[in-house]
């Protein structure tokens, strides 16, 4: 890709993380079965972070490997060059005191509500706290010469570069 590209693609895929609350995660069971979930999360640069029952089918996948492919784009808008995300990350739920009343005052801010005490996710509480750290980080890249417009993924590094 054009390195002249790539800053407007930066640009749109950080304004796209501003922009939509939602993404879909999707993970997979001990036993080999694919389960892709969405959740509303708030993000400090590349980590993403949500809230969600401990017994909830992504939450026990992230709890056997540690993994998750997710997804955040704009379905209202029409396909574009950035409009899509796509981040391979390391997941974990978090456990430390001071970690989990980052992660909450991040999520509960973005959604305009109060952050509830860190003992409703803490170890042993019916809801965790999750943290994605990005691994991989793609986009795409809209092409429509010819007469079937296609998207390419374009790799970012985990840096920005």
């Amino acid at each position: 890709m054009d390195v002249r590209m790539r800053d407007p693609i930066v640009h749109r895929v950080d304004d796209l993380l501003e922009r939509i609350e939602h993404a879909t995660v999707a993970t997979v069971s001990a036993d080999g079965m694919p389960w892709n979930t969405p959740v509303f999360f708030a993000r400090r640069g590349l980590s993403l972070y949500w809230s969600s029952r401990r017994d909830a089918q992504h939450s026990l996948n992230i709890e056997h490997n540690g993994r998750g492919f997710i997804v955040v784009f704009d379905s209202g808008r029409e396909d574009a060059s950035g409009a899509g995300v796509y981040i391979e990350a390391a997941v974990h739920q978090l456990t430390d005191e001071i970690a989990i009343c980052d992660a909450a005052q991040l999520i509960y801010s973005r959604r305009r509500v109060p952050v509830p005490s860190a003992r409703h996710f803490a170890p042993g509480s019916v809801h965790a706290v999750y943290h994605a750290r990005a691994l991989k980080v793609w986009s795409n890249v809209l092409h429509t010469s010819g007469e079937i417009p296609w998207d390419e993924r374009v790799e970012f590094h985990v840096d920005g570069r």
